[in-house]
């Protein structure tokens, strides 16, 4: 029952209780007076005592509140790029309601992502930093490009070899001949000052060719040749092959016996240079120690790198989440009730955006006062007057208490919150007020609540008839539960006894 009804019937019970008491004085004294004259008998109406419901509530006021309501604002500043959205669409959580311009945070990224990729690069440099360089090739040092305190690189050259094991000569041969030769191809080679032959086997052959003076166009065509005891550098020989037809080439003239091409052996790691194990003409095997590296700083240096690529990584998942935001996205699924922003603008820092409200569903919220919230429990039903549907109840039932109250003026109160069943009709914001059903009783004995006078908790007063006279009479009968149209009898009458409504 809303506020007006509670007070009409005050006010009713108050006048209506005093007219009955006096109509009643009134045809008390006239009955005196006139006693020798049968006076006629006062006529009331009656009320039965039955069996039924009674409700006891607590009547509070409030308004309607929306499911959920955001209010979105972006988290950077700047101009609004692209709008999406506008007002009074329905949105779902996740959808991008407008874009804020990102070109700088992209730049920005762009210059991490390289850095990240810098860092990384010294990073894996460091991680495959060896303490020693080792020989790959067996030979002679020919040279030592390196020495104590020198920074080197994977691809540095720190010495030369030849592999004094072999010896090379260079056969010269025409365009024709020249084509008939491959790379790997066994030959012989005749040593003219000692009329023997040697095995060899080509390394390189020169397609392009070129003039020499006496001779004309030659094709160089190199064998290598494994050393024997008696074969030295100087020593002159001819290359020949004989093909499967039995075709004899042979070189056009007799080369002198050479060392072979220098080999090169590289660093294989950064650092720098903290021994020399080597010298020139030492003879050197494959595996073999070089040089040892100087690793002072290194572990050093590899957390410096390690963490200066973990700040990298921060910075930029950092900036990721910043351009993220330029995509400002909604909170919740609703209805866009209020948009202020405009492409090429920048929105104001003071209100909000965008405002999504949840019209799915709205609650009513109760302003229950301190003195009745001790009485509010879940789950209790609830009749709602909405002030723009008039005395038109809407059903719902408490779901939510708080555990804090609001100060206004000089009272405390509580926003209970109340679902309803029927909300297609209500809008966020409206007012209204309710009637919080805190005790029920079904099937006991009741009366119209203004057929009993209340004089205590427990206790209250009805007017009988007099067997006898037929006058009203007092009667004292205990009451329960005072509802909003009812109160309970527990005592005093039974089912069915009428008592006269003085008070009506």
């Amino acid at each position: 029952m809303n506020k007006k009804k509670w007070i009409i019937l005050a006010t009713a019970v108050v006048v209506l209780g005093g007219g009955g008491y006096y109509g009643y004085s009134t045809w008390k004294a006239k009955n005196v007076a006139v006693e020798e004259q049968p006076a006629e008998q006062p006529s009331f109406p009656t009320a039965a005592v039955d069996v039924g419901e009674v409700k006891k509530t607590i009547f509070s006021s409030g308004s309607v509140e929306a499911k959920a309501r955001e209010e979105v604002k972006p988290e950077i500043s700047g101009k609004v790029e692209r709008l999406l959205v506008k007002e009074g669409q329905t949105v779902k959580k996740g959808d991008i309601l407008f874009t804020v311009d990102s070109t700088d945070a992209q730049l920005e990224m762009q210059k991490q992502e390289l850095g990240i990729l810098r860092a990384q690069k010294e990073l894996d440099e460091l991680k495959n930093k060896k303490d020693r360089i080792l020989a790959d090739k067996t030979g002679k040092v020919k040279e030592v490009l390196v020495k104590e305190g020198d920074t080197v690189t994977p691809d540095s050259v720190v010495a030369k070899l030849t592999n004094t094991d072999y010896l090379k000569i260079t056969g010269k041969f025409s365009a024709y001949e020249a084509e008939r030769f491959r790379v790997g191809q066994n030959v012989k080679v005749f040593i003219t000052a000692s009329l023997y032959y040697v095995d060899g086997t080509i390394t390189k052959i020169d397609l392009v060719g070129q003039k020499e003076k006496g001779v004309g166009g030659v094709h160089n065509v190199e064998v290598q040749v494994k050393k024997p005891g008696a074969l030295y550098v100087g020593d002159m020989g001819e290359v020949q092959f004989t093909d499967a037809k039995g075709v004899l080439y042979a070189s056009q003239m007799a080369t002198p016996f050479e060392l072979p091409d220098e080999m090169e052996l590289l660093a294989g790691t950064h650092g720098k240079i903290g021994k020399v194990d080597v010298e020139k003409d030492d003879e050197v095997k494959a595996g073999q120690q070089l040089f040892k590296m100087d690793m002072t700083a290194s572990d050093l240096e590899l957390r410096e790198k390690e963490l200066a690529l973990k700040e990298s990584l921060l910075t930029m998942e950092q900036k990721k989440r910043e351009i993220a935001k330029k995509q400002v996205e909604a909170p919740i699924s609703g209805v866009i009730t209020k948009l202020n922003v405009k492409e090429g603008e920048t929105p104001n820092g003071g209100e909000p955006a965008v405002v999504i409200m949840d019209t799915t569903s709205v609650y009513f919220m109760a302003a229950v006062d301190e003195i009745d919230i001790p009485a509010i429990k879940l789950g209790q039903s609830v009749d709602v007057y909405v002030t723009a549907f008039g005395n038109r109840p809407f059903k719902g039932k408490v779901i939510e208490i708080p555990k804090e109250g609001t100060k206004e003026d000089k009272a405390v109160r509580f926003a209970v919150k109340v679902e309803l069943s029927e909300t297609s009709e209500m809008k966020h914001g409206m007012t209204g007020d309710c009637d919080i059903y805190v005790e029920q009783k079904d099937n006991v004995k009741r009366l119209p609540l203004n057929a009993v006078e209340v004089m205590e908790e427990g206790k209250g007063t009805v007017m009988v008839k007099d067997p006898g006279t037929g006058e009203p009479t007092p009667k004292q009968v205990e009451i329960g539960v005072e509802g909003t149209e009812f109160i309970e009898i527990k005592g005093g009458l039974d089912e069915g006894a009428e008592v006269l409504v003085t008070n009506a």
